[in-house]
Formats: structure tokens, sequence, C-alpha cells
């Protein structure tokens, strides 16, 4: 009967050991082997060992054996760089990497499968949306890839590409993005350049703000009384309400801040209710220069909105006239005029489609979760209050400027799903 090897652990050994035996973090198979080598220091032999652990005694001579024999290099280890040891001993308690089982279909078999989870049912004759696995599987068989395989087999070949064809997600068109990448991207790399460079702007007294509007808000009051938390359950809310009416918010956001100006709430969105929110802003520091980030809206590009601009600029040209002539001729002639960087007053419009570009998109979003998604409210004056309440709170304990960190335009490519397919391989 062959001897089991002795094993004499130092101090820094034992402690490492014990230390992985009674961790929570490790993996079992590591904590199993590191009790195998305790208990062997204490002399038990390999079949009382494994039955201790529920172990095959086989498997406690494997790995007692396997440590004995690197135990003079661990204790040498131990000695002269102690913070090298946890390493080299989980090295000698790890399975050794393995070649697995060979594939049972080649890497041709998998590329030609996942090639047509990348195309159209119907162009293999079937009157489907997307690839179902069993709809799959039936036209890599039709084709003639393989005799048979199964649903499982395809699943695990697709999900290793992260190809799902079962899935699907949104997106907006941007007709620049598309149509017209070079001003598409010109845009993108002004405004990140404008976040850039606020805290610096802001010593020269130019002021930059996101603005945007949220609209629809509604003041919805719960029908019946709100249930609420106790250990155990979490607040309970019925689902029945009552509608109020709406409002609507136009925000200005201060990029170098991080605060809300006093929000301009009303029924109305309209191109005049802009300009009197725009001029409130203005109005809170007339001496300094004003740069805005906002979207394309009609009312963001409107006739009241250009001859006020004009007005503080002591702009002298001719305006022209509405649909006819000059700077008011079209939406795209009056937005050319607003976003001159030599006035005072200008503005950067984002891509269209692109309000991510809009920090106050951000904010929208918190107040959204913060407040106005669960509260209960009984009339819109009520809700009107509550919102200015809140920005009032948030200046004062949350604002902060926003870390900006996209700053760049990929180059426009065109996917080639072959390519990918074959890359991903």
């Amino acid at each position: 009967m062959r001897t089991s090897p002795v094993i004499a652990l130092n101090d820094t050994l034992r402690s490492v050991l014990t230390k992985w035996a009674r961790a929570y973090t490790v993996s079992v198979c590591l904590q199993k082997r590191a009790r195998i080598i305790i208990l062997a220091e204490e002399g038990l032999d390999n079949r009382t060992i494994a039955q201790k652990l529920s172990l095959h005694h086989n498997s406690v001579g494997l790995w007692r054996s396997r440590f004995a024999s690197n135990l003079p290099r661990l204790l040498s280890i131990s000695e002269e760089s102690p913070e090298d040891l946890g390493p080299e001993m989980e090295i000698v308690l790890f399975d050794r990497p393995r070649s697995g089982r060979p594939l049972q279909y080649d890497n041709t078999i998998r590329l030609r499968i996942k090639l047509i989870a990348c195309q159209s049912p119907k162009d293999h004759g079937f009157e489907l949306s997307h690839w179902s696995l069993d709809a799959l599987r039936k036209a890599v068989i039709k084709v003639g890839i393989v005799k048979d395989i199964s649903t499982g087999c395809i699943y695990d070949i697709l999900i290793k590409s992260e190809i799902k064809p079962w899935k699907i997600r949104y997106y907006l068109h941007s007709k620049e993005k598309y149509e017209d990448y070079e001003t598409y991207s010109k845009k993108i790399e002004t405004i990140c350049t404008l976040y850039k460079e606020a805290p610096n702007l802001f010593d020269q007294d130019v002021l930059v703000y996101s603005t945007d509007e949220m609209t629809g808000i509604q003041a919805l009051e719960d029908e019946h009384r709100r249930k609420g938390v106790i250990p155990g359950s979490c607040e309970k809310k019925e689902f029945n309400y009552i509608r109020h009416g709406t409002t609507s918010l136009i925000g200005f956001f201060n990029v170098q801040t991080g605060k809300l100006v006093d929000p301009y709430l009303n029924q109305t969105r309209t191109e005049t209710d802009f300009v009197d929110a725009l001029s409130r802003v203005i109005a809170l520091n007339p001496e300094k220069e004003h740069a805005f980030v906002l979207d394309n809206l009609n009312i963001h590009q409107s006739e009241s909105l250009v001859r006020y601009v004009a007005k503080l600029i002591n702009y002298t040209g001719n305006l022209g006239e509405k649909g006819k002539s000059g700077i008011l001729k079209s939406k795209e002639s009056r937005a050319g005029f607003l976003s001159d960087k030599t006035h005072r007053i200008r503005f950067y419009f984002v891509p269209i489609h692109c309000s991510w570009m809009n920090q106050i998109e951000i904010w929208f979003g918190v107040i959204n979760r913060r407040l106005l998604k669960r509260t209960s409210y009984e009339s819109v004056e009520i809700l009107e209050e509550s919102i200015r309440n809140y920005v009032r709170q948030y200046n004062e304990m949350y604002a902060h400027p926003y870390k900006w960190k996209y700053d760049s335009v990929p180059t426009q490519q065109n996917i080639d799903v072959e390519e990918l397919v074959r890359a991903s391989a």
C-alpha cells in the first residue's frame, strides 16, 4: 500500500490555508483542498480525510501529493517573499488547464449558423419577423449545414458571439448623422468643446445653460390611501388615480454650477412662453454673455426669439419677413442667426434626435425618479409648488456640475455583417 506523503507546514502557510478553509469568498474547490492539506498535516490518512470531506480518497491523494511535491518551493517563498505566497499556492491548488471536449461542430459550420442568424427569416422561406431558436434550427437543417442539431447547441453557438436575433432595441434615425455626417460630427464636437471649456468660460463671465422643456407633467392624486413601509413589506400604492390637469416646465440647467434656475411653469409651451422664460434667465445676469444648448424644437428657432435676441444685442440689420425673406425667412435661417458665435446671446443646437447631448435631460430623469413618479398631488398648483420646492432643495443639497465624458465622434463606417461575424468567431 502506497504511503501518503508527510506534510509539515510553517506558520505562514498554515495561516493562508486556514483562512481559505474558513472563507466564504473563495471557491468551494479551493476551500476543500485547503482543508485536505490542513488535515494531512494533522497526520490523518487519505481515507479518513475523504470521509470527513465527502470526497473520494483518490482525489485526496492527488491534491496531497501535488501540494507535497511543491512544498519545498512554497516554504522558500514564504520566507523570502511572503507577499507572493498566496498566488503561488493558488496555482498549486487550482485545476490545471485542460483541452476539454472536442467541438461537435467545426468553426466553418458555426460560422454558417451565425451568418443565417444575422439574415432575415424571409430570405430562407420563413414568414417570420425574426428568428426563434426552433425556426433557426429548421433553417440550418434545410440549408444542409448539418443533418441534425439541437436548439440548445444553436443557442450556445450564438450567445458566445453575442448574437441575439430574438431581441430588438429601438433607435432614433438622425437625418444629419446618416445623410450629412460632417455637419452632425461638427455639431457634436462643438457642444462637447463647449462643455469642456465651460469652467474657463465662467471665469470670463460667459454663462452656459442646458435648456429644454418637460411637458405634460400630470397632477395625479391617489384615489385611495397608500400603505406605508413596514418590516417585510414595501410601500403599496393603489392602481387607481384622479387626474387634476397638467403643467409644463421650461428648465435652464447651469452647466458650470450644476444648479437649476427657478423653473418656468405653465400649462402651455408656446414661443411666447419660451421667450418669457429665457428673458427671466438673462435678466439675472444682464451684463454677462449667455450660451444655451438646446434642441431643434420650433419654439427654439421662432420669429419671436430672433427679434428678442436682436434687440438684446442691438442688431441693426434687416431681419426680413417670416416665410419670405432675410433672417426670418425659414427655420434654418433663423437658427443660423441664433447660433452666430459673435453674438453675446448665442445658441448651440444639438443634432436631430440627439437629446442625450443636452445635459438637462439627465436632471429631468432625476426629478422624475425622486419626486414626480410617486408623489400624489391634489391640484396643478400643488404640483407646481412641489417642483419649485424640489429645485430649491436640489440647488442647496445636491447640485454639482456633471462630468461629461463623451468627447469624440467615431468615424462613420459601413457595417459588413459577414466580416463582423467572422471577427467574433
